[in-house]
């Protein structure tokens, strides 16, 4: 068993230490009234009875009633405690998890399927905190109860205790066995919960294309395998959890067999009282109950430690370790330049950006283009700082952007991309992303520039009107300009334009550009396009190949000198 895993589990209990230690108090008391009809048995028999004392007859049930009364209190209050830490952790352990995932590299994001990610955040962490506080009052409540009762069957006769006790030993290392398999499997189990809930997104985001193209059948059977798949495992797992209670029960019965023969034989020569062999019978069948629980629980434990081992690996990742010095990028003035720039992904082969040198004045607008893959958008994602350039530096105002606090660089920047992202929020909240506390009429302005109240005012609830998740609701040219309206009000002074009109019609594309011609007033502008409209009218075009610089120029200059870019122009823009 993972000690150091469960003791990491424990720990995070520890700010309900006061709370959770009147609970495990409670689950003593209620461990030690559990007990006590063993000694009342007793004494009922050898005392009361032979002696005929009708007090003390009188007096023990109300006394067993009292305590179980005290029990029934106790153990309500006790469960009260247990699940409200318990669900305390599971939130508070959520919110820790999503706060880390937001800390990690960009290039994590690349790699892990958002699925998993939900899987993990959802559904591991229920299974690993809550699992651990219910068992930590289950281990202590049974584990009293045990001691107690094996107590009393030692005192009533330590022979037969140790008779019935012989053959327990036997169950040991099945049951260890069993816990390991049941790890195994819930790790298993897990992997394909996560598959299925990518599988889930992965169909549902892709309905559009789903549709077209006729795909409901494989989304139906892909689901359907990993469904059964998951259902295999889950009845392998109840099949090894449930094994224990016959199991427990048939030795119980067998121990208890072995008593009732020789310890029969004992009271009628006289050698033992029926109290005390009608007590041991009782306290033997009463211990099987918390030995069960508590070998159940210990398959529990290890279906916990399963989902734990999932939650820990994301938590035990670096974050992203961001080189930030302590300047304020106030107020963007005068250039940014690329100083001998290379980059390179360190999950992939091969160089994405070589040596890069380029200045960007003030108010100019640079279109970039090239062919998928000659590193356009890595270029861009630079100056964000998505990621670190390999060598080389990038320079605002000849200032290493690494000497920038990050949130201060990228309050400067603002983002337009191809793959608008709209959260499932009103069309006013979604605008009003951009820049927080923005004043409604600050709101207003930058709809009316993107061209925003063209299509709302058409709608029963206007700005007020539910996207639904990533916009499905609304056109991709709808979507378009409330992402472009976002940029506007954020207001910052470098724009980054990646493929913002490729999804538009020309009927949007129209209405579109003058919205951007409003956006990029003023504003250091990066284009990355393949529309004619705005990269003719951009102040320099760069032509990216394989990762170089390879022509610059004016649109005009480039149709003259350059073979590449007319290339281009010939395959994407020549109409």
């Amino acid at each position: 068993m993972n000690i150091s895993l469960i003791k990491r589990l424990f720990y995070n209990i520890r700010p309900y230490f006061g709370r959770l230690t009147l609970a495990i108090c409670f689950s003593v008391i209620v461990g030690a009234i559990s007990t006590s009809p063993v000694p009342l048995i007793q004494k009922t028999f050898d005392e009361i009875f032979v002696e005929k004392d009708f007090l003390m007859l009188k007096i023990i049930p109300l006394a067993l009633i009292g305590l179980f009364f005290i029990k029934g209190v106790l153990l309500y209050t006790q469960n009260l405690i247990v699940f409200w830490i318990s669900w305390d952790l599971v939130v508070s352990f959520r919110q820790k998890l999503f706060d880390h995932i937001h800390s990690l590299p960009f290039s994590f994001f690349e790699d892990m399927e958002i699925g998993q990610l939900i899987s993990r955040v959802t559904g591991d962490v229920a299974v690993m905190q809550s699992t651990v506080t219910r068992l930590l009052k289950e281990f202590i409540q049974n584990g009293v109860m045990l001691v107690g009762l094996l107590g009393w069957v030692f005192y009533l006769n330590w022979r037969w205790a140790l008779m019935a006790f012989i053959i327990f030993p036997i169950i040991i290392l099945p049951i260890a066995n069993i816990g390991r398999k049941l790890k195994r499997l819930s790790h298993k189990g897990q992997e394909v919960m996560a598959d299925l809930c990518s599988t889930v997104v992965e169909s549902f985001s892709g309905i559009k294309v789903v549709r077209a193209f006729g795909l409901e059948p494989n989304e139906k059977k892909k689901f359907s395998d990993l469904n059964q798949t998951h259902l295999k495992i889950m009845k392998k797992n109840v099949k090894y959890i449930e094994i224990i209670s016959p199991v427990m029960e048939f030795l119980s019965v067998i121990s208890a067999a072995i008593i009732l023969w020789h310890g029969g034989g004992k009271v009628m020569t006289g050698e033992v009282s029926q109290g005390t062999f009608i007590a041991f019978i009782v306290a033997l069948f009463m211990i099987y109950g918390p030995l069960r629980v508590l070998i159940k629980n210990y398959g529990s434990l290890q279906i916990a430690l399963a989902g734990a081992e999932r939650v820990f690996s994301i938590l035990d990742m670096d974050k992203e370790k961001v080189r930030e010095g302590d300047k304020e990028l106030i107020k963007f003035n005068d250039c940014i330049e690329f100083r001998d720039v290379s980059f390179s992904y360190p999950s992939r082969k091969g160089v994405v950006l070589n040596r890069i040198n380029l200045s960007v004045k003030k108010g100019e607008v640079l279109a970039i283009v090239g062919m998928s893959g000659a590193g356009k958008t890595t270029l861009v994602d630079l100056l964000f700082r998505f990621h670190d350039a390999s060598e080389g530096g990038i320079f605002i105002d000849g200032l290493d952007i690494h000497e920038y606090r990050l949130k201060s660089l990228r309050a400067n920047l603002a983002l337009v991309t191809q793959e608008t992202f709209l959260f499932d929020d009103t069309i006013w909240n979604n605008i009003a992303f951009g820049k927080e506390g923005a004043l409604e009429e600050e709101i207003m302005e930058a709809a009316r520039a993107a061209h925003v109240d063209f299509f709302v005012l058409e709608m029963e609830h206007g700005y007020e009107t539910k996207i639904g998740e990533r916009g499905v609701k609304l056109s991709g040219g709808q979507k378009q300009r409330i992402a472009i309206a976002r940029a506007i009000l954020r207001n910052a002074p470098i724009l980054v334009l990646d493929e913002a009109t490729s999804s538009l019609d020309s009927t949007s594309e129209k209405i579109v550009q003058d919205a951007l011609h409003n956006l990029m007033e003023n504003r250091t502008t990066f284009v990355i396009a393949h529309r004619l409209s705005t990269v003719k009218n951009a102040d320099r075009i760069i032509v990216l190949d394989k990762g170089e610089i390879v022509e610059s120029g004016t649109h005009e200059s480039l149709l003259v000198d350059s073979k590449l870019y007319l290339k281009y122009y010939e395959m994407q823009f020549a109409k």
